[in-house]
């Protein structure tokens, strides 16, 4: 049986314990790393007068950074894929909460959703180029969440060293263990209410560059 066939046949809704020891090994995945925070300056106002954020990276660091914002009051949107269950699960166990949306399939409630979390103070975590990419290329839904809640973007990426990185379409990461990592926040990025659709493309550009910088910026980092 191939590994895609096996995979096919996995219903995690069968086997409770998977999600929880997945969160137990990222737990202690990550503790074991050496951390270094860049730029935390950008976020530390707004998590400390309790703002709301939109916390947005790329695809490719999700599973790197999975646990590292499970202290805060945070909710993250999740595909409706057969992934997308299983990463629900893992997460909630993690304490995240978690609104299921991707374009297409429920994403238009789940944005109305995340709308009411991050107007009671919520950060929210999104993946700004979505569950399918094209990778590294923002998309206008985060924008839009931005525009209606008059909720600020905070772009942050990241790199470590040794990693694995799997070859799916946005080339995965997953920090290995006692790995060093590190994390990039960048400025918060508001998107105005009356804003045009001229004026939104160049936020969602303003977005991509910051991303594509911060990524860029954590991984010179690592080769001191």
């Amino acid at each position: 049986m191939s590994r895609k066939k096996w995979y096919k046949r996995l219903d995690v809704t069968q086997m409770p314990l998977v999600p929880r020891i997945l969160a137990g090994a990222l737990r202690l995945l990550h503790a074991s790393c050496r951390t270094t925070v860049l730029g935390w300056q950008h976020v530390k106002p707004l998590y400390d007068s309790g703002q709301a954020a939109l916390c947005t990276t790329w695809h490719f660091a999700f599973p790197a950074l999975i646990n590292r914002f499970s202290g805060f009051n945070a909710v993250v949107m999740v595909s409706r894929s057969r992934d997308g269950e299983l990463i629900t699960r893992v997460l909630e166990h993690l304490g995240y909460q978690v609104e299921r949306g991707s374009p297409g399939k429920g994403g238009a409630q789940a944005l109305r959703t995340m709308m009411g979390y991050v107007n009671r103070g919520c950060f929210a975590g999104l993946l700004a180029d979505g569950s399918q990419g094209p990778a590294r290329v923002a998309q206008k839904g985060i924008l839009l969440l931005a525009r209606y809640t008059g909720t600020p973007l905070v772009p942050f990426s990241m790199a470590a060293q040794p990693c694995w990185r799997f070859r799916s379409w946005d080339r995965t990461v997953l920090v290995k263990p006692f790995s060093r990592l590190v994390l990039a926040f960048g400025a918060p990025i508001w998107v105005n209410r009356q804003v045009s659709a001229e004026g939104l493309e160049q936020a969602r550009l303003e977005l991509e560059n910051a991303l594509n910088r911060l990524t860029e910026e954590a991984e010179e980092y690592l080769k001191r």
